[in-house]
């Protein structure tokens, strides 16, 4: 394992336990309260901005890897990803959280139709693309869970 792993893996990790943490603080507020509404406003501006970074890790391997055939669907899946987010910042939060979780779920699937006889498999790494379908799933996961009233 080469240290980019293990740092890509730690990050990985270490997000989805702080995202997982927060949500879990939120959702153990009371259920109409002012601060389930600001506790999931602030989930929803950091889904947008993970989103909006994974579509960003997508357009920074395209970019390196231009000659790959279908390349421009990674990237168009990758703008949609960072337009995704700003619909999830100007929506109010639970609407945003709703739009975040699907917006990983899609790109979980996306990064699933990465596989031999999909789309190009050799745009990313066998292993980031597994671990970026996880990880997306994981994120959709937590949205969901911390939309519920």
């Amino acid at each position: 394992m080469t240290d980019t792993v293990r740092v890509l893996l730690s990050a990985a990790v270490l997000s989805l336990s702080a995202f997982a943490a927060f949500a879990w603080r939120v959702s153990r507020t009371e259920a109409a309260g002012p601060e389930r509404l600001v506790g999931q406003l602030r989930l929803a501006q950091w889904a947008a901005v993970l989103l909006a970074s994974t579509g960003g890790a997508a357009i920074g391997f395209a970019a390196t890897q231009a000659t790959i055939p279908m390349g421009t669907i990674d990237v168009t899946v990758a703008v949609l990803c960072v337009l995704l987010a700003g619909l999830v910042v100007m929506s109010e939060p639970r609407v945003g959280l709703l739009v975040a979780g699907a917006g990983f779920l899609a790109h979980a699937l996306f990064d699933v139709a990465h596989r031999p006889g999909g789309l190009s498999d050799a745009l990313m790494p066998r292993w980031f693309i597994v671990g970026a379908a996880a990880w997306d799933l994981s994120m959709s996961a937590i949205c969901f869970w911390a939309r519920r009233r």
